[in-house]
């Protein structure tokens, strides 16, 4: 004879499912924000850069037109000139120590 008989305690029925299938119960719950977070991040990253590419590419009518009127004439010729003339100063120069301020440290050793 047993001394204390078996009794089975009245289970929701909630307990069998999570036990049949956990991953819905458990897996799904985690998963889910996890993929919808990347997609919002992704749409969120992508107005970033459309912001900052219309910041930075936006001119006015106004200053288009300024542009164009303001532009200078290019001459293959004169730029050449104009090159070679800076070329030649290039070759009057001489060495001199840039001026510190009192306790800089100058770079040479006593």
């Amino acid at each position: 004879m047993q001394t204390f008989a078996r009794k089975r305690l009245n289970q929701p029925p909630i307990y069998r499912a999570i036990k049949r299938h956990p991953f819905i119960y458990f897996g799904l719950p985690l998963i889910v924000p996890i993929v919808c977070g990347s997609f919002a991040l992704s749409y969120l990253t992508q107005t970033r850069y459309d912001l900052y590419e219309n910041k930075n590419k936006r001119v006015d009518k106004e200053e288009k037109l300024q542009m164009n009127k303001d532009r200078r004439l290019i001459n293959l010729k004169n730029e050449y000139e104009r090159l070679q003339a800076t070329h030649e100063e290039l070759d009057d120069w001489e060495i001199k120590r840039v001026e510190r301020r009192d306790g800089e440290f100058d770079g040479i050793l006593r």
